[in-house]
């Protein structure tokens, strides 16, 4: 059961928590009322007890006073309070033992003998007045034979059980007990009225328990439930947070070796092309293109480094702007116009969205996609086109080179992006 909650969906866990808490209510509830109906079911029948009790000393100081003769200790004079209490409403019987437990006589004549436990003649030692009752028991545990044969009587009845404990009033020793037997019916009738109201109130106070916890738990599990997706969006911003942290610490170290290279690249290069510049002017017709050539890659790898130059200058110390997709896309295009006149190509631009990007990612951009459009322009024969397609939406930017070359061939495709050495004439890779 220690690993039930990885298999359970988040949402039947709080499903099985709530009905877990309703059951633990309910089973106490259901402890309390049949606590409850037990404690007033000893209550009522120690009224009675007590009620026979004090009628019984009653009785005894009356007799007492009638006749000088009287006795406690004596079974005639027990018998004499035991026939002046017969009398009374609801005795059916009663019955009449010695401090032993022993049968002495009963009321009616047809009640049957009987005699007292030891169990029950040691309670009866406290001087307690003692009480049971019994339901629906053989009427034959009661009387030798029926009292009316003129009428069917029912074969069960039930009763209630008094031992009265007879002592003398300054002393504490038992002197006999007389066993006084009630008709139950009417109290069976209002254990069955307070089992109902017992049963009613019980299911009130479960019903508006249950509910409040219901409440509660689902206020709780859903404020749990926010907060687990509260946690879970804070969690995701900080794994993106730190992989731009991440992004840009390699971003930055990879610039620190950029710079380097392209300022130690600076002025070598600069030197070149005024050397290659030198040498074109005074070459001789037959090496004329072979300089003109040399002349045109040094104008190219002079323009990438001037290019970088101002891309580390904005990402440094540039103050802040942003730049429309249209004036990128225009930037690109005109940067490349001359190679796309050179190459009789048509080169256009299209841009769509409201976007913006500041200068330093603008010029980051303008280095990718001077590149592709530039492999575009050499990819497409005289006479082709090529587009330069941005598009922006709240989240994401597209940019699209379309050109009319023969496309990248199949076997480089798997290998796109990563870097391999170029088969194009005069490419890096």
């Amino acid at each position: 059961m220690t690993n039930l909650p990885k298999f359970l969906p988040r949402r039947a866990q709080a499903y099985a928590a709530v009905v877990l808490a309703v059951a633990a209510y309910g089973a106490a509830v259901l402890w309390g009322r049949l606590q409850l109906g037990a404690q007033i079911r000893a209550q009522i029948l120690e009224r009675d007890a007590v009620i026979l009790q004090a009628l019984a000393r009653r009785e005894a100081a009356e007799a007492a006073a009638r006749d000088p003769a009287f006795d406690p200790a004596e079974p005639a004079s027990q018998y004499a309070v035991l026939l002046g209490m017969a009398d009374l409403t609801n005795i059916i019987a009663a019955r009449l033992f010695d401090a032993a437990g022993r049968f002495v006589a009963g009321v009616p004549l047809e009640v049957k003998e009987a005699a007292l436990s030891e169990a029950t003649l040691a309670r009866l030692q406290t001087l307690e007045p003692l009480t049971r009752f019994q339901t629906d028991a053989p009427r034959a545990e009661l009387f030798l034979h029926l009292p009316d044969l003129t009428s069917p009587q029912p074969d069960t009845l039930s009763w209630v059980e008094v031992y009265i404990p007879f002592h003398a009033p300054t002393e504490r020793t038992l002197l006999g007990v007389g066993q006084f037997v009630l008709e139950g019916f009417t109290l069976q009738r209002e254990f069955a009225r307070l089992d109902r109201r017992l049963n009613h109130q019980s299911a009130a106070l479960f019903g508006v328990g249950a509910l409040l916890i219901c409440l509660g738990l689902g206020w709780a599990f859903a404020r749990l439930e926010r907060a687990n997706r509260l946690l879970a969006d804070r969690t995701a911003d900080l794994q993106r947070a730190n992989q731009a942290l991440a992004d840009a610490a390699r971003s930055a170290a990879l610039g620190a070796v950029a710079a380097h290279l392209i300022h130690s690249l600076k002025n070598p290069v600069a030197g070149l092309q005024s050397f290659v510049v030198a040498r074109h002017d005074t070459a001789d017709p037959a090496e004329s293109a072979e300089w003109r050539e040399a002349l045109a890659a040094t104008r190219r790898m002079q323009k990438l480094i001037q290019d970088v130059v101002g891309v580390l200058r904005d990402q440094e110390a540039a103050p802040a702007y942003h730049l429309p997709l249209a004036e990128l896309a225009q930037s690109v295009a005109a940067s490349l116009q001359n190679l796309a006149t050179a190459r009789g190509v048509t080169l256009t631009t299209r841009s769509s969205g409201e976007a913006t990007l500041d200068n330093r990612a603008a010029g980051l951009l303008r280095l990718i996609l001077t590149n592709l459009v530039q492999n575009g322009l050499e990819a497409t024969p005289p006479g082709g086109r090529v587009e330069l397609v941005l598009e922006a939406d709240a989240q994401t930017l597209t940019a699209e080179v379309r050109d009319q070359g023969p496309g990248i061939p199949e076997a480089m495709r798997a290998r796109l992006f990563e870097p391999v050495p170029s088969t194009k004439e005069g490419g890096s890779g």
